[in-house]
C-alpha cells in the first residue's frame, strides 16, 4: 500500500479528523474539536494525516509540554480496516522526525496497558518503555473504552535512543523469556493471583489475550482485570522495575529492574 503522511495546516483538513476520531474510538460525544486542534497547531502542536489513494485512514496529534524537550503525543489512530497496513508505524516515524527537527528528545503518551496489540506496537515496534501506572486516568469513558476505569500506562519514547532507531526501522526477534518468573497467575481469561515477593532482574506480567472482547462482553471480569493489573504493576514499579518489552501467546510484559 502506498500510504502518504502529510502534516496538516489547512482548516478544511482538520474537520475530517473529528469524524475519524469517532470512527476509531466509537464515541462521537468525545472527540477533540477541529478548531481546538487548529489553535494548538498555531502554538506548536503537530497534526498529521495518513492518506491512501487520497482518503484519510489515520492521524497523529501531539502538542508541546511544560518541558521544553518533551512532546506529548495525545492521539494516534488508524481505521480498523487499515490496521496492519503500516500506517501507524509511518505516522510514528513521521512524528519522531518532526520532533527531532524541533529539538525534542522525548515523546510521551498514554495507552491502555491491557490492550495487547497496543502494548506490542508501543514496546516492540517503537521501543517505548514505561514505569508509571495511572489509575482511572480519564475518568469514565464511552465507545470502545466503556465498562471499566480508564487506567493508563504512561509511555516514554526516547527519540534519540539507539533502541528506538533499531526497532522502528528493523523488526527484532521476540524477547527470549524461558525461565523468567511470572508475577501473576491467570486461569483462562481470569486473573487469580499476584506474587509481590519476586526479586529477579527480569519478570513477566500476563494480561488478557483479548481485552476488547472482555470489556464488551463481561464488565465484572473487565473490572477484576483492572484491579488485578493495579495490584501487579504499581508495587513492582515502586521497587524499580520498568516495562521494557512484550511477548505474545500468552500476552506478557517483560519488566526489568532498572534501579
Amino acid at each position: 500500500m502506498d500510504i502518504a503522511i502529510r502534516e496538516l495546516h489547512d482548516p478544511a483538513e482538520f474537520f475530517p479528523i473529528e469524524e475519524l476520531q469517532s470512527r476509531i474510538w466509537g464515541d462521537p460525544e468525545d472527540v477533540m474539536p477541529a478548531r481546538s486542534m487548529m489553535a494548538l497547531v498555531h502554538e506548536g502542536a503537530l497534526l498529521a494525516g495518513a492518506y491512501l489513494e487520497g482518503g484519510l485512514v489515520g492521524f497523529v496529534f501531539g502538542f508541546p509540554t511544560r518541558h521544553s524537550e518533551r512532546h506529548h503525543s495525545h492521539m494516534m489512530g488508524v481505521l480498523e480496516e487499515y490496521r496492519g497496513s503500516g500506517a501507524a508505524l509511518l505516522l510514528k516515524r513521521f512524528q519522531r522526525d518532526w520532533c527531532l527537527s524541533r529539538g525534542y528528545r522525548q515523546a510521551v503518551w498514554t495507552f491502555d496497558p491491557l490492550r495487547g496489540a497496543n502494548a506490542r506496537f508501543n514496546l516492540c515496534k517503537l521501543g517505548v518503555t514505561w514505569n508509571e501506572y495511572i489509575p482511572n486516568c480519564y475518568g469514565a469513558m464511552g465507545g470502545i473504552n466503556a465498562g471499566a476505569p480508564s487506567d493508563r500506562a504512561y509511555a516514554v519514547w526516547e527519540l534519540r535512543a539507539e533502541r528506538v532507531f533499531r526497532r522502528i526501522y528493523a523488526p527484532e526477534p521476540e524477547a527470549w523469556v524461558e525461565g523468567v518468573p511470572q508475577i501473576n497467575r491467570v486461569r483462562g481469561d481470569e486473573p487469580v493471583g499476584v506474587d509481590l515477593s519476586l526479586q529477579a532482574p527480569r519478570l513477566l506480567l500476563q494480561i488478557p489475550q483479548d481485552w476488547g472482547r472482555i470489556l464488551a462482553a463481561d464488565p465484572a471480569l473487565a473490572n477484576a482485570w483492572r484491579l488485578h493489573s493495579r495490584e501487579a504493576f504499581i508495587p513492582y514499579f515502586a521497587q524499580g522495575y520498568r516495562a521494557v518489552d512484550f511477548v505474545r501467546n500468552p500476552n506478557r510484559y517483560v519488566l526489568e529492574r532498572t534501579s
